[in-house]
This record gives structure tokens, sequence and C-alpha cells, in this order.
């Protein structure tokens, strides 16, 4: 045999070795700047190819993300693998072991603006023993949660109290010094911007106090002027005699030169409960639907005109519905669910709902609206 046949053989005859696969991560951004819209779900998918890896996004970043269920734009957000980073190795697995290995199923979460919702049930764990096969499923929730989250509620436009009001101040200007005459004066702040603020009269400016900018929305008749929040601001550089100094920490929308200002309000979450059905709850109609889009949809904000002396509560569910109707045939239609709704802010004037659910896309201002379940 020569020595050229020799080598060949050899080489036919040697085991294959396979060597451990790497993510191509050369072309993954190291960051991501979160945009309207964007979820975790989402990210998982665009830069890790699998949607079901988000929660490897919400690990090295629980420095910014408080809540993996609410991101919001402008959040700069890391990205496990990118460039600089170490790459994962994904180890060979041979076909015997991986009839060994526990599979995972998971069921895709409903996602909607900047918010990813945890499904029922998390995980599923089916592991083969011998001859039988043991399954275990269960949940495994992220955080408990609570029946209104944090900023669900600093988030919702409402209609505040007289005392409320007064307590305003304003965003003046932006710090920035632009080295380039601009014959439009900027309105809008970035995220993280740094600009100076009059604190309301019956404040002490201190460091690190809060501030909720807000614009006005529209004065419903026989209820109040509406506030849409906008951002939150934190005091950076104090000052009794001229303009303190603060900084955009959360934009909720366009934070804008000019945006009122006032205390922000401590808020304690409530856990959440067993909501207790009830067959002839409050009604009510939507007054204002927030940014008064064309259809409404699910994590619009609502605001109807039941108050706190109705006996309305945070985290009450409330369902949008078309009554009974007869048609000119004689024929009676029932009663259709339109939409599900919670409440996340109510005032001595009126109550703010947010679309938790929606079965069609009826949701427009003079829908009715009942309220189906309370809190204990």
């Amino acid at each position: 045999m020569s020595l050229f046949s020799a080598i060949a053989v050899a080489i036919l005859l040697a085991p294959c070795v396979v060597s451990a696969q790497e993510p191509d991560t050369t072309s993954r951004p190291t960051t991501h700047t979160v945009k309207k819209g964007d979820t975790l779900w989402d990210l998982a998918r665009m830069y890790l190819g699998d949607p079901f890896l988000w929660p490897e996004i919400y690990r090295i970043n629980t420095n910014v993300v408080e809540d993996p269920h609410w991101i919001y734009p402008g959040e700069v957000l890391r990205i496990p693998g990118g460039i600089g980073a170490v790459p994962a190795i994904v180890a060979e697995v041979t076909p015997s072991e991986q009839q060994q290995q526990p599979s995972v199923e998971e069921t895709p979460a409903e996602t909607g603006p900047t918010m990813f919702r945890r499904s029922p049930t998390r995980q599923a764990v089916t592991t083969q023993r011998n001859a039988g096969t043991q399954r275990i499923s269960g949940r495994r929730g992220i955080d408990p949660a609570p029946a209104v989250r944090k900023w669900e509620y600093l988030a919702a436009p409402y209609v505040p109290s007289k005392s409320q009001r007064r307590e305003s101040g304003k965003i003046i200007a932006s710090t920035e010094i632009t080295g380039i005459a601009d014959s439009r004066d900027r309105e809008t702040l970035q995220p993280h911007e740094r600009a100076y603020i009059r604190v309301p009269s019956e404040s002490i400016p201190a460091v690190g106090d809060r501030f909720l900018a807000y614009r006005l929305g529209p004065d419903l008749p026989g209820v109040g002027q509406v506030i849409v929040p906008t951002a939150i601001l934190v005091v950076e550089r104090p000052s009794s005699g001229d303009a303190s100094v603060a900084r955009v920490e959360r934009e909720f929308q366009d934070a804008m030169i000019g945006n009122m200002i006032m205390p922000l309000e401590n808020f304690v979450p409530q856990p959440a409960a067993n909501l207790q059905q009830i067959n002839f709850g409050a009604e009510s109609r939507i007054l204002w639907i927030m940014e008064e889009p064309a259809l409404a949809s699910l994590q619009s904000y609502l605001v109807i005109d039941l108050r706190s002396s109705d006996g309305v509560k945070l985290g009450d569910e409330f369902q949008l519905y078309r009554p009974r109707e007869k048609m000119d045939t004689g024929d009676r239609l029932p009663m259709e669910k339109i939409a599900t709704a919670k409440v996340v802010r109510v005032s001595e004037h009126a109550t703010t709902l947010i679309v938790t659910d929606q079965r069609h896309p009826a949701i427009q201002e003079g829908t009715r609206v009942r309220q189906m379940a309370r809190m204990p």
C-alpha cells in the first residue's frame, strides 16, 4: 500500500472530532437604546436569535430595568455576547446524552408597547427515567406582582386635587450651551439631559428630590383638568435663589421645556389579591383616551368619571362593553364584551383605567364601562 493510500485510510477510519460551536458575535452590538414599542422578548429575538432568551438580557441589566415587564424609551441596555464580551460556549451533546437531558417547554408570552407579560406557566420540565416519564410543572415568577405597578401608576394621566395643582413649578430651559447658532430653540429634552427648573414655591429643593413633569390634557366638563405625566426629574444641583438643575431620570412621553412640575408622590405598591367578582358594579362611560388615538388598544389609558367616593380602588377591574340592542328586524343582540381594563389611578374627581385585554377594536370615547371585580 502506498503512503498516500495509508494516509487516506487512516483519515476515513479516524473518529470524527466535532469542536464546540460558538455563536457569531462579531456583528452584535454591546448596547441597545430602548425605543417605543421595544420589549425584552423582541430584543432577545433580534440580538440573540431566540425570544425565550430574554431573561439573559434582563439578568445583566437589573441596574437599569427594575421590572422586566416594563422597559422605557431612552434606557440603554447591555446585550449579552456583544462585541468585546465573552461569548458563551455551546458544548456538543451526543445523541445518548441528549436523551438524558431534560427538555424545556415554554409558552410565548403576550407583548405590548414596552412591556413583557409573564406567561401563566413559565416552565415545564420533562425527565426521562428508565421506562417511565416524570413531568414536573410549576410557576417561576420573577417577582411578586403588585395590584398596580409603579410605572403604570406614575405614567397614568389623572385629574389632580386643587392642592396638587397649586404645588406646581416649571422646566425653564436646558443646561446645554450649543456652540452653533440655531434659529430655532430646541424644546424637547433628551433622556438623562439636565435642565433648569423652578421648583414649586412650597418646596425647598435638595439633592435627590424628585419631581413629576407633566403637560395639561383636556379640561373635562364637570370633572376637571387632566394632567399627563411626561417625565421624572431628579435634582442634582439645588438652589434657593437661582434655578435648580435637575436630570431627566425617566421619560413617559417627550419632556418639553415649559412642562410644569410637582413633587413626586411616594407610591407604595399594594400586593395583588384575588379579585371579588360583583354583579352590579358601578357604571360609567369613557370620557377621554390618552393621545386620542383612532383606535385604542392594549395599554391605552382611559379616564372615566367615577371617583374615590364611589368606592373605586386601585386594581379594580372594569369591563368595556356594548349594551343589548334591538335591531330593526326586531331581533335583540346580547351585551357584547369589548375589553377589560384595570384601575391604575383614583382621585376625588376621576378614575384612570389601563386596557389589559381586548376582544374588539371598538374602544372609543362614550364606550360604556362597568365594574366587574374589586380588590378585597
